[in-house]
C-alpha cells in the first residue's frame, strides 16, 4: 500500500465527530507530488501498473528527466543515416563488453597463451565468442572513424556544441588505446612483435617517451610481466575512463540535441520533419542492430580470429608484422621519413589529433560562410591522404 498520503489525526474525543475535518487526502512531506502532466498519461490509479507507477515517482521524482526525454527528436532529412553512426558504437561497445567478460573468465595472465588457446580448443563456443570480440572491436573503431567524419561534414562541431566534438575525440582517442591495450594479451608472435615495435615508437617521443615506455612495459623490453601492466589497464581502467567520457558526451547530446545540418536549417518550419527518438528513431534502429549482430556472426565464422604461436621474445620477428589497420597511418608516415628524419615524421602524425582539436574554434559560423567551405575542402583532401595511407600499409 503506498503510503505517500495519509489522512489527518482527529482532534475531538473518541466516539465523537465533533471537530474531525473533511476526511481529505494531504501531501505527506516525505513524497513528492506527482505533476498534472504526468497523472495524465500514467496508468489508471487504480491499476496495478498505475499504483505502481506512481509510488515510484514519488520516491524517486524523475519526471522532469522523461519528460525532457520524451521531446527529443531527430531532424529527417537525406543525411539522416549518419546519425546512426553513433548508435553503432554504442552497440558494438556493447558487445564488448559481454564477450570480453566472458573471456575474462577463463583468461589468465599468468598463463596467456596457453589460456588463449584453451579458450579456443577447449571452451565450447570460446573461439567464437573470442572472434566476436576481436570483430566487434574493429568495428566498433571504423565505425567511430566514419562518424567523426561524418560529424566532421555535417558541421556538427560549431558552437555550442565544441565540447560535444572534443569528448567525442576522446572517446575515439581512448578506443584506440583500449584495442593496443588489448593485441598483447594472446601473447602470440603477431601480437607480440607488433605491440614491441609499437612501444619502441613511443619511445622515441621527446621529453617523456622514454618513461612512459618504461611504464608501459614495466622493464627494458615487451616480457610477459608487461601482460601485468596491459591487462588491469584493458579490463579495468580504460573501460572505466571510456565509460565515463561516453556518459559526458551522451550528456551534451541530450542536452544539446541532435545538430542539424545547414541545408536542414534553412528550410521553413513547415517543411521540417523530425522523427521522435524514442518512439520512431529507436524502432528503426532495431533492424540496424539485428543487421550488425549477423554481420558480427557471419565475420567470426568464416574469418575466424587466428592464435598465432606462442611469442619467443628471443626470436628475429617474422615477415611483414604491421600494426592494426587503425595504427597504420603513424607506422606508414615513419616510412616516408626514415633515419634522421624519423622526428620530422613523428611531428606530423602529432599533428592530426591537433587539427582535429582547433576544427570547432577555426569554423564557427552558421551557415558556413567561405572559411567553412574551405574547412571542408581540407577535410575531403585529409580523409583521402588518411585512407590512401591505411589501404598503402595494408596491401604493401
Amino acid at each position: 500500500m503506498d503510503d505517500s498520503r495519509r489522512k489527518p489525526d482527529s482532534d475531538g474525543p473518541v466516539g465523537s465527530t465533533e471537530g474531525t475535518p473533511a476526511a481529505v487526502d494531504i501531501p505527506d512531506s516525505r513524497f513528492a507530488e506527482i505533476p498534472p502532466d504526468a497523472e495524465k498519461v500514467l496508468p489508471p490509479a487504480d491499476s496495478v501498473a498505475g499504483k505502481a507507477s506512481r509510488a515510484f515517482l514519488r520516491r524517486v521524482p524523475i519526471w522532469p528527466v522523461i519528460e525532457f526525454l520524451s521531446h527529443k527528436k531527430v531532424p529527417r532529412h537525406k543525411h539522416s543515416f549518419w546519425y546512426t553512426l553513433g548508435s553503432m558504437g554504442l552497440f558494438f561497445l556493447i558487445v564488448q563488453i559481454v564477450t570480453g567478460v566472458l573471456l575474462m573468465i577463463y583468461y589468465s595472465p599468468s598463463q596467456p597463451w596457453s589460456s588463449v588457446q584453451r579458450i579456443v580448443m577447449e571452451i565450447p563456443f570460446g573461439g567464437l565468442i573470442r572472434s566476436i570480440h576481436h570483430w566487434s572491436a574493429n568495428l566498433m573503431l571504423l565505425a567511430l572513424f566514419v562518424h567523426l567524419f561524418s560529424t566532421f561534414f555535417m558541421k556538427a562541431y560549431r558552437p555550442p556544441r565544441e565540447l560535444t566534438w572534443l569528448t567525442g575525440l576522446a572517446l575515439l582517442g581512448t578506443t584506440m588505446f583500449l584495442g593496443f591495450s588489448g593485441y598483447l594479451l594472446p601473447w602470440d608472435d603477431l601480437s607480440f612483435f607488433a605491440t614491441r615495435v609499437g612501444i619502441s615508437e613511443i619511445e622515441k617521443t621527446p621529453l617523456l617517451g622514454t618513461w612512459v615506455a618504461g611504464l608501459v612495459r614495466g622493464g627494458p623490453d615487451v616480457t610477459v610481466d608487461t601482460i601485468g601492466r596491459f591487462y588491469p589497464l584493458h579490463v579495468v581502467v580504460l573501460p572505466l575512463l571510456l565509460l565515463g567520457i561516453l556518459g559526458i558526451h551522451l550528456f551534451f547530446v541530450q542536452v544539446q540535441g541532435v545538430s542539424e545540418p545547414d541545408s536542414f536549417r534553412a528550410l521553413t518550419p513547415e517543411k521540417k520533419r523530425y522523427h521522435r527518438f524514442f518512439s520512431e528513431y529507436l524502432v528503426n534502429e532495431i533492424p540496424i542492430w539485428m543487421a550488425l549482430t549477423a554481420l558480427l556472426v557471419a565475420l567470426s565464422a568464416l574469418f575466424p580470429r587466428v592464435l598465432a604461436p606462442e611469442a619467443d621474445p628471443g626470436a628475429a620477428a617474422p615477415e611483414g608484422i604491421k600494426p592494426e589497420w587503425y595504427f597504420m597511418v603513424p607506422f606508414q608516415m615513419l616510412k616516408l621519413f626514415p633515419g634522421s628524419l624519423e622526428f620530422l615524421g613523428m611531428a606530423l602524425t602529432g599533428l592530426i589529433p591537433l587539427l582535429f582539436l582547433v576544427v570547432p574554434f577555426v569554423d564557427r559560423t552558421v551557415p558556413a560562410d567561405r572559411r567553412g567551405r574551405v574547412v571542408a575542402r581540407l577535410g575531403v583532401g585529409f580523409l583521402a591522404f588518411l585512407a590512401g595511407m591505411t589501404a598503402w600499409g595494408i596491401l604493401s
